[in-house]
């Protein structure tokens, strides 16, 4: 069976705001972003909190959009490559965020689950299936008025 790539669909900026207050990222922490999108998770955790900020986006159109950004904004704690993440080696992230479908973060969950210890996975509006979330947040989007889950796993 092929592994199917999610479509591109951007989380609402007030979404990525809480998500990334959530985890709080660290100056020295390093956040992946599986499946990037426009960049709009790194640009507010490299901008808003100073951590390394590393995308993975297989969407050629997509890539060149967030380098054409990290050229204009200066930033430079953001770098996007591009991969697959089925087969991205993301296991020094302290943090993972993720706006996957359940049948991309049921093929996920093995690597996700072998992160160190005590590294944070926040995900909207989908669970990892057969993992129970640490935390589950509820918020209303001003941006497009719909209610959005947000999970939080801690790895132990």
């Amino acid at each position: 069976m092929e592994k199917k790539n999610p479509p591109f669909v951007p989380s609402p900026l007030d979404v990525v705001s809480k998500m990334l207050s959530i985890v709080d990222p660290k100056k020295d922490e390093i956040l992946v972003d599986l499946g990037a999108g426009d960049g709009r998770i790194l640009f507010s955790a490299a901008r808003d909190y100073g951590c390394r900020a590393i995308g993975v986006e297989i969407n050629p159109r997509l890539i060149e959009f967030i380098q054409r950004k990290i050229s204009s904004t200066g930033l430079k704690n953001i770098k996007i490559l591009r991969k697959n993440f089925y087969t991205y080696d993301f296991s020094e992230a302290d943090i993972v965020t993720l706006y996957l479908l359940p049948e991309n973060l049921r093929e996920l969950k093995p690597r996700l689950l072998s992160l160190k210890r005590g590294s944070r996975i926040v995900s909207h509006d989908y669970r990892i299936p057969g993992i129970r979330p640490d935390e589950v947040y509820l918020v209303k989007s001003m941006e497009d008025g719909r209610y959005h889950k947000i999970y939080l796993y801690i790895v132990k």
